[in-house]
């Protein structure tokens, strides 16, 4: 049994007694455990030191304090660890929700400016759009309305979030503002023609699919880390929200649809969806989340930290592999496939 197994300042969660022949009995709710101490220890000693772990006493005090072996105090502790009778009563080093939101959102706004508005699709749409072929605009709403449509693969799965009745109530609120804006969405691709009956016959690009699927099993894994990504992905291209140099993201490109001459009655519901976003105010949800939360311990913070750039450069590549496909005008809009 290694160390990783034992805790800094183990705590016994069962209520330890003496039986009239001096034996240690652990009494917990799915029964009573009879244990016996290891090799070299004695029985006295066995009972003084399950007595003492109470989470306030780190191992090598408690060794030394009962006179014990420190390798025969671990070999008590590590099998209760796994057997889920020790846990660890150290007060671990935490920050509020929202102090470690904001830490996340640096990096997110780091790797946003890095890797996305610096990219290819960004730059072309924001910089030469009058270089970028029309169905790349179309590609664009056509990826959202897929995004959109299989956005309940990822909120879904939250939504029985169990810790805080509170923030399910909001995530509720929520999945019923983001419901049926992919119908807001379809309208823009009547003039090329596209119904709904299209679209469900159509696939998302991979780009598109695995984004999808990266949130979804995070939504079922790190749910956690899963709401920090909804600020990012609700608010930053946004039609409230400043994106690079100073422009507003999704504004500029509906802009940039019009400067290049993009028919009306697309870009028509796609402003419609971002002022609708714009509304609710999706963009401070993850905050309105994050504030609900008491506490983020250090080593959780760590592992978030560490899936910001596979989240952003999922992202990113779901932007450029809409100018990847769709720049080709002799690809179809659509990648139907057939039943």
């Amino acid at each position: 049994m290694t160390d990783s197994f034992v805790p800094s300042k183990p705590r016994l969660r069962a209520e330890l007694r003496v039986s009239a022949a001096g034996a240690a009995e652990l009494h917990t709710s799915g029964g009573v455990l009879d244990v016996e101490p290891p090799d070299g220890m004695t029985q006295d000693d066995f009972v003084r030191l399950l007595s003492h772990l109470d989470g306030s006493t780190t191992v090598e005090t408690l060794a030394s304090e009962n006179g014990i072996e420190d390798s025969l105090v671990r070999e008590v502790v590590a099998p209760a660890v796994v057997w889920g009778l020790v846990d660890d009563g150290a007060v671990p080093r935490a920050s509020s929700g929202l102090a470690v939101l904001s830490r996340l959102e640096e990096v997110f706004n780091r790797q946003l400016e890095d890797l996305i508005f610096s990219g290819p699709f960004w730059q072309a749409v924001l910089e030469r759009p009058e270089t970028v072929h029309h169905n790349v605009f179309y590609g664009f709403g056509l990826e959202n309305w897929f995004f959109l449509f299989r956005e309940n693969e990822f909120d879904a799965a939250v939504l029985a979030l169990a810790e805080n009745a509170e923030m399910r109530a909001m995530l509720n609120g929520f999945y019923h503002e983001e419901h049926r804006h992919d119908d807001i969405v379809v309208r823009a691709f009547r003039p090329l023609g596209v119904g709904k009956d299209d679209l469900l016959r159509a696939r998302p690009l991979p780009t598109t699919s695995g984004l999808i699927k990266l949130l979804s099993w995070w939504a079922r894994t790190d749910p956690m880390f899963f709401l920090a990504t909804i600020g990012i992905l609700e608010g930053r291209l946004d039609s409230d929200t400043v994106g690079a140099n100073g422009q507003i993201a999704y504004d500029s490109f509906l802009s940039a649809c019009d400067r290049v001459g993009v028919d009306a009655d697309f870009v028509g519901p796609m402003r419609e969806h971002a002022r609708v976003n714009a509304g609710h105010d999706h963009a401070s949800v993850s905050r309105e989340l994050f504030a609900l939360v008491p506490g983020v311990d250090e080593d959780t913070e760590r592992r978030w930290i560490a899936k910001t750039h596979l989240f952003m450069e999922a992202y990113a590549e779901f932007f450029n592999g809409i100018l990847d496909y769709y720049a080709d005008p002799r690809r179809p809009l659509l990648r139907s496939v057939e039943f």
